[in-house]
């Protein structure tokens, strides 16, 4: 296993140099922008963890939906 932190070059250049071994990665910025595929799909040998927040308020709203369908009050 390769695990890459901060800066994407060092993502970059590992996934530019293995195509078998897993590369496991933390960013702050948008994975998709290059890394992986799509944050459903990723595709490859490469998995990781994103900080990204404002950008993924809408699925969490969509999970939330999923979760609770029908949001009531409480009295």
């Amino acid at each position: 296993m390769i695990a890459t932190s901060g800066v994407d070059l060092g993502t970059l250049a590992a996934i530019n140099a293995t195509s078998t071994i897993p590369i496991v990665f933390v960013t702050g910025a948008d994975p998709v922008a290059g890394l992986v595929a799509s944050l459903a799909r990723r595709g490859g040998n490469v998995t990781g963890f994103t900080l990204l927040v404002a950008e993924l308020n809408p699925k969490r709203l969509e999970l939330l939906a999923d979760v609770v369908p029908r949001p009531s009050r409480c009295s």
